[in-house]
C-alpha cells in the first residue's frame, strides 16, 4: 500500500520546450477539430482524442452529485464529443452544482495537472488519471463507454508502469493541454445551437432551473476555461 501511494511523490526530469510545445500544438489541433465537428459537423480522426475531455465532463457531473449527497445511475459516452450522466441530487441547489460541473471539470482538472507537472510530479498525474477512469468505470453500463474508459486507463497505466521519462512527460503534458482546451468545441456548439434554436443542453437545463439565461452560463464556462489556461500556461511552459 505504501508503494502505491509513493508514486504520488515520485518526480521525473522536466521536459524541454520542444516536448511542451509539441503537446500544446497537438492539443490545439484536437480542439480545433472538435470545434469544427461541434459547429459544422466536419468529422476528423483527431476528434476521437477528445473523448478524454468528454470522460472528465461526465465524471464531473457524477463526482459533484456524489459529493453533494446524491448519486449516479449511469455514465454513458455516446461519441468522442458527447455523453450523458444520469444522476440524482438531494436538493435543487445540488442539482444545479452537478449540472454546472460538467463543462467546468476538464479545465479545472487540467489546471490541477499543470500544478503537479510544474513540480515534476508526472507519475501522480498519470496515477490520478487512472483512478479517475476507475471511478467512471463504476457507473459504466455499456460497451462503448467501457471501451473508452479502458483505452484511456490503459494508456496512462502503461505510460506510468513501463514508459521512459520522456514518454511519461509526453502523455502527461498532452493530457493537461487537452483537458484545458477540450471544452472549447462543446461550448462553441452551445453557442451555435442557440442561433439554430436548438435546446436541451446543460445551459438550457440550468436556465430552466435558475432563471439565469443559458448564454450567461456559457459565458461563465468560457471564463473558467480562460482563467484555467491563464494560470496553467506559466506552470506548463519550461
Amino acid at each position: 500500500m505504501a508503494s502505491a501511494f509513493a508514486v504520488l511523490n515520485e518526480t521525473v526530469p522536466a521536459p524541454g520546450w520542444a516536448l511542451v510545445g509539441t503537446t500544446a500544438v497537438f492539443a490545439g489541433a484536437v480542439s480545433a477539430t472538435s470545434f469544427a465537428l461541434m459547429t459544422t459537423g466536419t468529422r476528423l480522426l483527431l476528434n476521437r482524442v477528445n473523448v478524454l475531455g468528454t470522460l472528465f465532463h461526465e465524471g464531473g457531473h457524477a463526482l459533484v452529485s456524489i459529493l453533494t449527497g446524491g448519486g449516479v445511475f449511469r455514465i454513458e459516452i455516446t461519441g468522442a464529443e458527447s455523453g450523458q450522466t444520469e444522476h440524482w441530487n438531494p436538493s435543487p441547489f445540488a442539482g444545479i452544482l452537478a449540472t454546472a460541473a460538467g463543462y467546468a471539470m476538464p479545465p479545472l482538472a487540467g489546471l490541477g495537472a499543470a500544478a503537479l507537472l510544474h513540480r515534476g510530479l508526472v507519475p501522480a498525474v498519470l496515477a490520478l488519471t487512472a483512478v479517475a477512469m476507475l471511478f467512471i468505470l463504476l457507473f459504466t453500463r455499456d460497451v462503448i463507454t467501457g471501451a473508452a474508459v479502458v483505452a484511456v486507463g490503459a494508456v496512462v497505466f502503461c505510460a506510468l508502469r513501463w514508459a521512459p521519462d520522456w514518454l511519461k512527460n509526453g502523455v502527461a503534458y498532452a493530457e493537461a493541454w487537452l483537458l484545458l482546451t477540450s471544452e472549447l468545441g462543446g461550448l462553441g456548439a452551445l453557442v451555435a445551437n442557440r442561433f439554430r434554436g436548438v435546446v436541451g443542453d446543460d445551459a438550457s437545463s440550468l436556465a430552466e432551473r435558475t432563471g439565469i439565461p443559458g448564454f450567461f452560463w456559457i459565458l461563465g464556462w468560457f471564463v473558467v476555461i480562460g482563467w484555467a489556461v491563464w494560470h496553467a500556461v506559466p506552470l506548463l511552459w519550461p
